[in-house]
C-alpha cells in the first residue's frame, strides 16, 4: 500500500495564534446562561511579516465542547485545507480579535473549567488558554434546573425497497425504550421514530428530531414531525444538566474507503450498484452536523447497524483537539459516547429468535437480574451506570452471537458485505466497538436493583 505523502513541514505555517480567556460573566438577562470573554492575538513573524491567521476557535466546559466560531450550520463539512480555510476563517481587528460566547451552564452552582483554543492557518492548534470560574449563589427563591433524560429511539422495519426490509428493528426501538423508562434522578422524556405501513422514517425526520434536542428551527421541526405521524411533543433543547441517549436500529453501509451511512426508510440502492444513493442516505457527515448543537451533559448515540465502526474509526481520524471534522473529531471535542454493533469491516445481526438485533439484545440483557445483581453492575453496588451498560453490550455481544449460532438461530444482516468471503471462511463473530474518550465514567445511573 502506498501512504499519502506527507506535507512539508518546512513549508507549514506553525505561528500559532494566541488565545485568552478574560473572564466570566453571568447573562442578567437570563440566569441560566454566562458570557465568556476571549481575546485573540494572531503571531507575526517580524522578519517575514507572516501571520498565523485565526480559525476554528473553540470554547470547552469541563472538557466538553459548548461553542465555536464560526458557528454556519448550514456550511458543509469541509474535506480540503482551502475548503476548512473557507469555512473556518475569522476576520481580526490589525491581527487582535476581541469576543463573546454565550454558554449556558449547569445550575448546580459547581465551579466551572473553561478552556479554549483556536487554530492558525495550516491547521496548527494554539496553546489552550484555561479559566476556572464559580457562578455566583442562585437568587434568593431560584431553583436549580429539573435534570431530564431524553432518549430517543429509531427503528427502520420497512424500507421504500422492499428487498431491504427488516424484521426486529423497530423491536428494538422499543426495547431501549422500555429499558430506559425510568433513570434515576431525572424527569423521563422519551421519543421514538419507527416505520409502519403507513409511517416512514426519512432523513429529514431524523435531523428535524436531532434538531429539536439541539434547539435548532424547533417550531419547524416540531410541526414537520408530527405531521409525519412521529410523537415527539417530550423533546426539547437540552441543557448541561440533562443526559441525551440516542438508538438507531436498521442498516448501515460503508464502502471502501471507510465512508459511513446508516439508510433511512427512503433510501435508494439501485440493483446493479454496490452502494446506496448517498443523497438518500444519512451520512456520517450529517450525524456530525446534526448532533454538534446538542449540549447536554451527557450523551450516548447507540448504532445497532452493519459497519457501524466506520462511523468514527475512519482511516485519518486520530483522536486529539484537531482542526479535522468528522463524527470521531465531534465525539472527542463533546465526549459523545458512541456504541456501534460491530467493526468497520462487519455485518451487524439480527436473531429471528431473540426478535432483536443483537446489540440490543446484549443491552437489554445487562438491565436484567443477574445472580443478585443486574447483570451490568460490575463493581455489584447495586446500580448500573451509563458506562457500566454500554460496556456490558460490548463484552456480552460476542458470546451472544456464538450462543445463536450453536442454537442454530437464523440471523439476517444490517447491511451487505463489500467483500464476501468464501465459502469454507469460519462465520465471523460480531465484535462492537465502544468509542468513549472520556477520562471519568459518567454519573448518570441507568438502573438500580
Amino acid at each position: 500500500e502506498v501512504l499519502k505523502p506527507l506535507p512539508s513541514i518546512a513549508g507549514l505555517n506553525r505561528l500559532q495564534p494566541v488565545v485568552k480567556i478574560t473572564g466570566v460573566e453571568m447573562d442578567p438577562k437570563d440566569a441560566g446562561d454566562a458570557w465568556v470573554n476571549l481575546e485573540i492575538d494572531e503571531a507575526v513573524n517580524a522578519r517575514t511579516g507572516r501571520r498565523s491567521g485565526l480559525y476554528g476557535l473553540k470554547l470547552l466546559m469541563n472538557g466538553r465542547e459548548v461553542a465555536r466560531d464560526p458557528d454556519d450550520p448550514d456550511a458543509p463539512l469541509p474535506r480540503t485545507l482551502a475548503e476548512w480555510r473557507k469555512v473556518n476563517r475569522t476576520e481580526t481587528d490589525n491581527g487582535h480579535y476581541n469576543y463573546q460566547l454565550r454558554v449556558t451552564i449547569p445550575s448546580d452552582g459547581k465551579e466551572l473549567e473553561f478552556s479554549a483554543y483556536a487554530f492558525n492557518e495550516d491547521r496548527v492548534k494554539s496553546e489552550s488558554a484555561f479559566f476556572s470560574w464559580k457562578p455566583p449563589p442562585r437568587r434568593l427563591g431560584q431553583k436549580p434546573r429539573q435534570r431530564r433524560a431524553f432518549v430517543l429511539t429509531i427503528g427502520v422495519d420497512a424500507y421504500a425497497e422492499k428487498r431491504l426490509d427488516l424484521n426486529f428493528a423497530v423491536a428494538d426501538a422499543r426495547l431501549i425504550g422500555e429499558r430506559l423508562t425510568a433513570i434515576p434522578g431525572y424527569e423521563m422524556r422519551r421519543a421514538s421514530l419507527t416505520t409502519s405501513a403507513t409511517r416512514a422514517v426519512t432523513s429529514e425526520h431524523i435531523q428535524n428530531a436531532l434538531s429539536l434536542l439541539g434547539g435548532l428551527q424547533v417550531e419547524a421541526a416540531r410541526e414537520m414531525l408530527t405531521a409525519a405521524g412521529h410523537d415527539v411533543a417530550q423533546l426539547e433543547e437540552a441543557s448541561p444538566d440533562d443526559v441525551v441517549i440516542i438508538s438507531f436500529s436498521g442498516h448501515g453501509f460503508a464502502d471502501k474507503s471507510g465512508n459511513f451511512a446508516l439508510l433511512p426508510s427512503d433510501a435508494r440502492w439501485p440493483l446493479n450498484s454496490t452502494g446506496p444513493a448517498l443523497d438518500t442516505t444519512v451520512t456520517a457527515d450529517d450525524l456530525t452536523l446534526w448532533l454538534r448543537y446538542i449540549n447536554a451533559g451527557d450523551i450516548a448515540f447507540i448504532i445497532d447497524a452493519c459497519h457501524s465502526g466506520a462511523a468514527v474509526d475512519t482511516p485519518d481520524f486520530k483522536p486529539g483537539p484537531m482542526g479535522d471534522p468528522g463524527l470521531g473529531q465531534l465525539a472527542f471535542d463533546k465526549l459523545i459516547r458512541i456504541l456501534a454493533a460491530t467493526q468497520a469491516d462487519d455485518v451487524a445481526l439480527e436473531s429471528a429468535n431473540l426478535r432483536q438485533g443483537l446489540l440490543t439484545a446484549s443491552l437489554s440483557e445487562g438491565l436484567e437480574p443477574g445472580t443478585g445483581n443486574l447483570r451490568a453492575d460490575e463493581n455489584e453496588d447495586g446500580a448500573v451506570g451509563l458506562d457500566e451498560w454500554l460496556r456490558y453490550a460490548v463484552e456480552r455481544l460476542p458470546s451472544l452471537n456464538e450462543e445463536a449460532r450453536r442454537g442454530g438461530t437464523a440471523m439476517a444482516a444490517r447491511g451487505v458485505r463489500l467483500v464476501m468471503r468464501t465459502p469454507a471462511a469460519p462465520p465471523r463473530v460480531q465484535e462492537p466497538s465502544l468509542f468513549d474518550f472520556s477520562t471519568e465514567d459518567s454519573p448518570v445511573i441507568v438502573r438500580r436493583r
